[in-house]
C-alpha cells in the first residue's frame, strides 16, 4: 500500500513524457477556500493533445505555472456544471476561441447552452478583442465543437480515446477514462457510489477520484467510514438517505473492485486530512496504491512526481516526527503557551514524514519529492560508490546520485532511540527503507551502520584525515568519518543510499531583508540574523525564541534539528574559509574554544535526541564550528564544521564519549519563522520505528540468539540499579536511593540527579559502605 503526499519542486520533464498519457491535478481543492489548493481541474495530455477536465478557481495560475498555454488546449471538459468545477469556465473559453486553434466542449446536459450563452453575453467583448487582429466572432465559432453528454458515449481527442459513464451526484455527472497505447486514466469528478464504475475503470492505471469521507484531524468522519463496508467484489448496499460524496468504503471498494494499479484522490477541503488515520480505512479494502492529490501532482506511466510552484520555494523540510514533549530529563505533558519548555520541537508540526513503496526496489519521499533506493547493498569504499553510480540503474532510471548530506538527513527522524553503542529503535522509517545494524565485523559496534553522503568536508577532522560526512540513522548524528583507516591506509567502507530528483534540494537562496532578518528564498523560512550573542541551556533557549519580537514578528521560534542543519554551508569551515559553516550574510558570535583557539559556536535545537540512560536529557545541537572532542589528551576538530551531535539540556560543561565530545550545555541560539505550521493542542501518537529480525543482519552472532531484538529503553543488567530502581527507569533518583545524600553525590558524577548503570557500583558494599547505604 502506498500513500502519497507530494510537494516537492520537481517538474515532470514534458519532453520526456510525450508519449506518456499523463495526468496533472490543476487543483485539488474544494469549494472551500485554501491558499494551497486551487478547485477542481485536471489536464490529460498526450503530446500535443491537451485536455482540461474542470476548470475550478485558480485554475489559470496553476495552468501558467506549469507553461500550459490556454490557447494549445484540445478540449475543456466538464464533469458536472457546480460552480467549483466550471467557475473560470468562461475566460478559459473566450481565450481558446482567440486562439484560434480548434478545440472541443463537452459535458453533460447545458454544456452546449452555457457555451453558447456565453457567446452570446461576451459577444461584444469578444468582438473588440477580435478586432485587434481583423477576425470576426462568426468566423470563431468553427473553432469549436460543443455537445452535451448523457453518458455512454465513446470519441476521441487527438489521439487519446474517451469513453464516459454517468455516476451519480446531486446533479448529472460523467465520468471519464481515457486510453492511449496500454495506457488509462478515469476522472469520477463528485459522486456518490456507482455500481457501474467498477467496469467502467478496470484495470485503470490511474483513478481519480472524490476524497469524500477522508478523516480530518479534528476529528471528523471517523465513524463515518467503518460502516457496512463491502468485501472485495461485493456491491455496495443503496441508502436512500446516501450523501452527495463518497465515503473511503465505497472509494475504496471501487478501486479494489476494478483493480485500477493508483488510486488518487482529488477534491480536499481545506481542513487538515489526518493520511495516517485515512490509509488505514482505505487499505481495509483497496490494496494498490494510495495518492493523496497535491496541486500540479503530476502522474503518468513511469512515476508520480510533483511540483508546488505555488509555494514558490525549491524545496521543502521534512518535520523530525517528534511528537512527544520532553522536559529537562523526563516526558511531560503538552506545554502551553507561557509554560516551560513551550516551543520545543513537538509543539510546532511542519510537514510530516510520508513516504510511498513504488514497489520497485524505490521510496518516494512525498514532502520533498526526492526518490530513493530502498535497500544499501554491502558497504563500498567512497570511491566504489562513485564508480557504482556512473551506471546504475533501478526502477528504469539511470539519473542516480550519491544523496548530499543535506539530502540524507531530510530522511532521519528523532523517534529513534540509541544508549550509546547499542541501538534501540531506529531514527528512520524501517517501514520504508532498510536500515541494518553494525556489529558484523570484529571491533564494530551496533551504531557502526552509517549512511555515508557525497558531501566531504572541506577541512581535515582528528589526525588531519581526509573526511567523509554520513548521517548515522542508527545514533541519530551527523559526523564526519576518516575517509582511509589512519593507521593501515585502507579505504573504510561504509553503506551509501542513492536518491534521485530535485537537484536544487539543500541548496539556500539566502535575501538579506535589511530588517536583522535572512530569508532562504528556497525553504520559505525567515532566519534571525545574528544569534543570540552568549550561550543559553536548553529551556533557557526556548524562552528566547518564544519571547523574541524582531522585525515586527513575534512568532520566532527554536527551529528544529532538520531546519537549523538546512543553513549549514559545507562549503565553508575555519579551517579553510577562516569562517562559520554558515554564509556570510549571517552574523555569528566568535568563541574561544576548549583549545584556546578562536572558534565559532555549537547552536541548539528545539528537537530532543534521546541517547543514554537518562534518554531524555539530551538535545541535538549543529557545530557551526568545530566539532570538538579530546583524543589522547589533545583537543581536536573529532568530525567537522556541520555536524549534527548532542549535549545535555542542563548541568556543567564536560567531555564525554569515545571521541571526548566537548559539552558545553550553554549553547548559543539563531531563531527562525515560517512555514506551514502546525500547533497540536493534544499530544499525538509518535510512530516509532523498529529494527525487524531480518534487518539486523549486521548483529553479533550473540544478538543474534536474543528473541528480544527490542530492548527496553533504560533496561539494565546493574544488580546495584536493578535493587533500588522503583519505577523502572534504568536509574536510580534521589528518593529511590537508600543512603545519605553526600554518598548519593558520590555515586552522582555528572550531577543530573540520578545514578545511572554506568555510574553505579559494580559490587555488594563493603563494610563501610553497606553501613552507609542503610
Amino acid at each position: 500500500m502506498i500513500a502519497l503526499i507530494l510537494s516537492g519542486s520537481t517538474l515532470l520533464n514534458i519532453a520526456s513524457a510525450q508519449e506518456q498519457l499523463t495526468a496533472t491535478i490543476i487543483g485539488s481543492g474544494s469549494p472551500v477556500f485554501n491558499e494551497n489548493r486551487a478547485s477542481a481541474g485536471v489536464l490529460v495530455s498526450v503530446g500535443d493533445t491537451k485536455i482540461l477536465v474542470d476548470m475550478g478557481n485558480g485554475t489559470q495560475a496553476n495552468l501558467n505555472k506549469l507553461g500550459i498555454r490556454i490557447r494549445d488546449l484540445s478540449g475543456l471538459f466538464f464533469t458536472h456544471h457546480h460552480l467549483d468545477h466550471n467557475e473560470e469556465f468562461v475566460p478559459i473559453f473566450i481565450q481558446s476561441l482567440m486562439g484560434g486553434n480548434k478545440f472541443t466542449v463537452v459535458g453533460p446536459p447545458n454544456t452546449v447552452k452555457l457555451s453558447e450563452t456565453n457567446l452570446v453575453l461576451y459577444e461584444e467583448d469578444i468582438a473588440y478583442r477580435l478586432g485587434k487582429t481583423k477576425r470576426t466572432i462568426e468566423g470563431t465559432r468553427t473553432f469549436f465543437d460543443a455537445r452535451d453528454l448523457t453518458g455512454g458515449e465513446s470519441f476521441t481527442v487527438g489521439d487519446i480515446n474517451i469513453s464516459t459513464l454517468e455516476v451519480p451526484h446531486a446533479i448529472h455527472t460523467v465520468a471519464y477514462r481515457f486510453d492511449y497505447d496500454d495506457q488509462s486514466v478515469v476522472i469520477t469528478g463528485d459522486l456518490t457510489y456507482s455500481e457501474a464504475l467498477p467496469a467502467f475503470a478496470k484495470n485503470a492505471d490511474y483513478m481519480i477520484i472524490d476524497s469524500g469521507g477522508m478523516i480530518m484531524k479534528d476529528a471528523r468522519n471517523r465513524k463515518k467510514n467503518s460502516k457496512n463496508s463491502p468485501q472485495n467484489g461485493q456491491k455496495k448496499s443503496k441508502n436512500p438517505r446516501t450523501p452527495a460524496h463518497l465515503n473511503l468504503d465505497d472509494s475504496s471498494s471501487i478501486a479494489q473492485q476494478a483493480k485500477v494499479k493508483n488510486l488518487i484522490y482529488t477534491h480536499f477541503n481545506s481542513t487538515l486530512v489526518d493520511t495516517e488515520a485515512s490509509l488505514e480505512e482505505i487499505r481495509k479494502i483497496y490494496s494498490g496504491n494510495v495518492v493523496f492529490a497535491e496541486d500540479l501532482m503530476v502522474i503518468n506511466n513511469a512515476h508520480i512526481s510533483a511540483s508546488r510552484p505555488q509555494s514558490q520555494f525549491s524545496y521543502q523540510i521534512v518535520d523530525t516526527g517528534q511528537k512527544k514533549f520532553y522536559g529537562n530529563d523526563d516526558v511531560i505533558s503538552l506545554p502551553r503557551e507561557g509554560d516551560a519548555f513551550y516551543g520545543q520541537d513537538a509543539t510546532y508540526t511542519i510537514n510530516d514524514p510520508s513516504y510511498s513503496d513504488n514497489n520497485d526496489g524505490t521510496i518516494t519521499d512525498n514532502v520533498t519529492g526526492l526518490m530513493w533506493q530502498k535497500e544499501l547493498g554491502e558497504k563500498i569504499t567512497f570511491e566504489q560508490a562513485q564508480q557504482k553510480i556512473e551506471s546504475y540503474q533501478l526502477a528504469g532510471f539511470n539519473d542516480w546520485r550519491i544523496a548530499t548530506l543535506k539530502e540524507a538527513y531530510s530522511l532521519i527522524q528523532f523517534t529513534g532511540t540509541v544508549k550509546g553503542e547499542t541501538a534501540l529503535t531506529p531514527f528512520i522509517d524501517t517501514q520504508y527503507f532498510e536500515q541494518p545494524l553494525g556489529g558484523a565485523n570484529p571491533g564494530e559496534r551496533e551504531i557502526d551502520a552509517q549512511i555515508w553522503t557525497s558531501t566531504e568536508y572541506v577541512g581535515k577532522t582528528m589526525n588531519n584525515d581526509e573526511t567523509v560526512f554520513g548521517v548515522n540513522f542508527v545514533d541519530g548524528r551527523i559526523k564526519g568519518y576518516p575517509k582511509y583507516n589512519p593507521r593501515t591506509k585502507q579505504a573504510n567502507k561504509m553503506y551509501f543510499r542513492f536518491v534521485r530528483g530535485n537537484e536544487d534540494y539543500g541548496n539556500n537562496s539566502f535575501v538579506d531583508n535589511g530588517d536583522a532578518t535572512i530569508t532562504d528564498q528556497a525553504t520559505g523560512l525567515m532566519w534571525q540574523q545574528a544569534d543570540s550573542g552568549k550561550g543559553l541551556n536548553w529551556q533557557q533557549s526556548l524562552a528566547y525564541a518564544e519571547n523574541l519580537t524582531l522585525a515586527g514578528h513575534d512568532d520566532w521560534r527554536l527551529p528544529n534539528a532538520k531546519e537549523l542543519q538546512s543553513i549549514v554551508d559545507y562549503t565553508r569551515s575555519p579551517e579553510t574559509s577562516n569562517s562559520a559553516a554558515i554564509d556570510p550574510i549571517f552574523e555569528i558570535s566568535s568563541i574561544k574554544n576548549e583549545g584556546g583557539e578562536i572558534d565559532y559556536p555549537y547552536y541548539w535545537s528545539s528537537t530532543t535526541h534521546l541517547d543514554g540512560p537518562v534518554p531524555e536529557s539530551g538535545a541535538v545541537y549543529v557545530a557551526f564550528g568545530k566539532a570538538l572532542g579530546e583524543m589522547h589528551g589533545v583537543t581536536m576538530d573529532v568530525h567537522g564544521a556541520g555536524s549534527q551531535r548532542s549535549d545535555p539540556k542542563t548541568g556543567e560543561p564536560m567531555s564525554r564519549g569515545p571521541q571526548g565530545d566537548m559539552i558545553r550545555v550553554d549553547n548559543y541560539v539563531r531563531v527562525v519563522r515560517g512555514g506551514d505550521v502546525n500547533i497540536p493542542m493534544s499530544v499525538v501518537t509518535e510512530k516509532v520505528s523498529q529494527y525487524s529480525q531480518s534487518e539486523q543482519k549486521g548483529q553479533t552472532s550473540k544478538q543474534q540468539k536474543s528473541n528480544k531484538p527490542q530492548r527496553k529503553i533504560g533496561g539494565t543488567n546493574n544488580k546495584f540499579i536493578t535493587r533500588l530502581d522503583k519505577n523502572g527507569d534504568g536509574k536510580v533518583s534521589k528518593s529511590e536511593f537508600k543512603g545519605n545524600a553526600a554518598r548519593f553525590k558520590q555515586f552522582d558524577k555528572n550531577n543530573d540527579g540520578y545514578i545511572t548503570a554506568d555510574e553505579a557500583p559494580t559490587g555488594p558494599p563493603s563494610g563501610e559502605r553497606k553501613k552507609n547505604m542503610q
